[in-house]
């Protein structure tokens, strides 16, 4: 009889401890449910808000993909035009045509500051002793890894920005991108960042 009272109590038990910890399983599950689609919902809002505010700031001027367009022609134009400094932070320069630009835009009084990755500085064709030769103010950047940026900032109003490196490659074998973006909130923010690592480089 004793061992059927126990017995009886020790099932009531289990089934007791069972319910809970499915009962609690239940909870927990919708909570990770709930708080990972409160997540998911606040970075995609997040996301869009950010999109909005960028494309509320406008100002795109041009958007040129290399092999259907030739980039660097739009880059030697801003270049050309530009009356009071240009800013260059490029992972690869090997481009003539835009070498020639910058030179030309420091014959005619604009300040002109490059910053080329280190590691690219000596590769075949590289624009670096060229820029130095002719007295352009160029460093090679003080990132330990790379710096990988590839843009331009023109007069404080311009910005040129793209996965388009200002190389042979870039112009002739890849598929790249580049924008112009007519903005100064944008090219500020920009230029901060060249100054930054224009600060670092040597």
């Amino acid at each position: 009889m004793k061992s059927r009272t126990l017995l009886f109590i020790l099932l009531l038990i289990l089934a007791f401890s069972a319910g809970f910890l499915t009962a609690s399983l239940y909870t927990h599950s919708r909570q990770y449910a709930t708080e990972t689609t409160t997540t998911t919902a606040t970075v995609y809002a997040t996301v869009v808000k950010t999109v909005r505010e960028t494309t509320a700031l406008g100002g795109v001027q041009h958007v040129c993909f290399s092999r259907v367009e030739v980039c660097s022609s739009i880059i030697a134009k801003l270049i050309d035009s530009a009356e009071r400094y240009v800013y260059v932070a490029i992972y690869s320069f090997t481009l003539d045509t835009l070498g020639d630009a910058l030179i030309r835009a420091r014959d005619r009084g604009v300040d002109v500051k490059v910053v080329i990755e280190r590691e690219q500085a000596d590769v075949k064709g590289s624009e670096y002793e060229k820029l130095l030769k002719a007295g352009i103010n160029v460093r090679l950047d003080g990132n330990q890894y790379l710096m990988h940026h590839k843009f331009m900032v023109v007069d404080g109003g311009v910005v040129v920005t793209g996965s388009y490196n200002w190389s042979y490659g870039a112009e002739k074998s890849n598929d790249e991108n580049l924008i112009v973006i007519s903005n100064p909130d944008i090219a500020r923010l920009y230029e901060e960042e060249f100054q930054r690592v224009w600060s670092q480089a040597s």
